[in-house]
């Protein structure tokens, strides 16, 4: 009986050891994905980041867009809550890899720039940009246009590959 009971003892350690070495290995695998991800997110902060209007003006410019250099500037409030056309815009910011949900309800900066060599279209539209004190973190292009007015992403592939 008391081989029994030392045999069963040994198999209680193998498997102690085990789950020990499986806890181990899913913590490593947790930190390794948040620093991965912490640094993907550093980058792309850094990215876009810009301490002035010439650095937000050069960006646009490597994006193909000439702009009056002098952009009009507000203090927009994120909504607390989002209604149906909110969400839409925000999903416009997600496929740029922005989201607004992060400062609903916060005050940030909106700089407009009125676009001067928008193919076909000579007037009326702009590009706004978001920030939150010096990092972007939205921007459309808009045509105001009763018509045929539209809002698009300013960040597509094309112009990704630019800012790079």
């Amino acid at each position: 009986m008391s081989r029994e009971y030392s045999g069963g003892r040994e198999d209680g350690k193998k498997r102690g050891k085990g789950i020990f070495l499986a806890v181990v290995f899913i913590i490593l695998g947790a930190l390794a994905f948040f620093v991965l991800t912490a640094k993907g997110e550093a980058e792309n902060e850094k990215k876009f980041t810009f301490e002035c209007n010439a650095e937000r003006v050069e960006m646009l410019n490597r994006c193909g867009l000439i702009v009056e250099p002098e952009p009009e500037s507000k203090e927009v409030e994120i909504p607390a809550e989002f209604n149906a056309s909110y969400n839409e815009y925000n999903e416009l910011q997600k496929a740029q890899g922005f989201d607004l949900l992060p400062y609903s309800g916060k005050k940030v900066t909106m700089y407009t720039y009125k676009i001067l060599n928008y193919p076909d279209l000579p007037d009326n539209v702009v590009v706004n940009l978001l920030f939150d004190d010096h990092l972007m973190i939205g921007a459309d292009i808009t045509y105001n246009d009763a018509e045929k007015g539209f809002t698009k992403p300013l960040i597509c592939d094309t112009i990704q590959s630019a800012l790079e």
